[in-house]
């Protein structure tokens, strides 16, 4: 029985295969017991033949090709064609640590979980660790109370999924944005009954400097604001097609504190990435006019909280924010 379904998406990764492909034959699981399912969304480096060498050496390794559908559609054709009981998203850049997955498989199976969160090492590019994420609950919690109580890792890249509960709740990514796992862990979120997490460190997180919240570009700055609002718009959709939940006081906070972190996000990354005043206002009448725009809700995180009651609530600083970085700078 295959337990475990890796699946890592592909495109401009080929230098990074061989190393996340063997960071999962190292976890001596039995070759019987686990498939790698890589996907080539469209790479144009040579990404599809290292996986194809691999898939010949290695007969639990799938390849499937497709036409770019992004990081979301890969991971959406890794899920539809998986046979595991369980699902891990592993991005070509990242790595898992020795001997990690057998414990993770295990503790899924015993609390019959639908998702289990993990801990994971976030690595700089010469291989030293910049910081640890590792918490543990001791005890199973629902998705709401989770999140409500919990404040994790919004990855999807450090939880093992049930395969069943996603596919029988139809959880796909969407397609061709960033932030992805955000959208996605909403929706996962709620419909979970059973999520767990487990001190255990398990992967290891490449932090590159050409991440989409890390490059310069300002195109791929441009896309991630409008990105934000097919966000916001998903989930708000989402949240009113739930006709239970309007009364629900604690499914009520969920949904807005996840609005109010998208926004909070959306103009931290402005007001970081030195836009105007002018292009920071328009986006705010943008959101309102689709009535997106969440800031009344506190967020557990506190510097971004800070943020929200600050710049988000007393809107009229960001005309001088950047006049004053300046000043600062010099």
């Amino acid at each position: 029985m295959i337990k475990v379904s890796v699946i890592i998406p592909m495109y401009n990764v080929a230098h990074y295969l061989d190393r996340c492909v063997n960071s999962v034959i190292e976890q001596n699981l039995k070759p019987d017991s686990f498939e790698v399912l890589m996907i080539d969304d469209e790479s144009p480096d040579n990404s599809r033949e290292v996986a194809n060498q691999l898939s010949k050496k290695f007969s639990f390794i799938r390849v499937f090709s497709q036409k770019n559908k992004g990081l979301g559609g890969a991971r959406n054709t890794g899920i539809q064609n998986s046979k595991g009981a369980y699902i891990l998203f592993l991005d070509a850049d990242d790595w898992l640590l020795p001997n990690s997955l057998k414990d993770l498989i295990s503790t899924s199976d015993e609390y019959g979980l639908d998702i289990l969160e993990f801990g994971a090492n976030r690595v700089a590019e010469n291989g030293n660790t910049i910081n640890t994420l590792s918490i543990s609950t001791n005890r199973v919690y629902s998705g709401i109370e989770y999140y409500n109580t919990i404040k994790y890792s919004g990855s999807a890249c450090n939880k093992l999924y049930s395969r069943l509960f996603l596919q029988s709740n139809g959880l796909l990514f969407l397609e061709k944005i960033y932030g992805e796992d955000f959208e996605f862990n909403t929706r996962a979120l709620f419909h979970a009954k059973k999520i767990l997490a487990i001190k255990n460190v398990c992967a290891a997180f490449l932090q590159s400097p050409n991440s989409i919240t890390r490059n310069r570009d300002k195109v791929k700055k441009d896309k991630y604001l409008n990105d934000f609002v097919i966000i916001l718009s998903s989930i708000s959709n989402f949240w009113k097609s739930l006709s239970d939940v309007q009364n629900d006081e604690a499914k009520t906070a969920f949904f807005r504190e996840r609005l109010t972190m998208v926004n909070i996000n959306a103009f931290y990354q402005m007001f970081k990435n030195n836009y105007s005043y002018d292009e920071i206002n328009n986006y705010r009448k943008k959101l309102k006019s689709k009535d997106l725009f969440y800031i009344n809700h506190p967020v557990a995180i506190k510097k971004k909280d800070l943020f929200r009651k600050v710049m988000l609530k007393n809107f009229f600083l960001f005309r001088i924010s950047q006049p004053i970085k300046r000043v600062i700078k010099k």
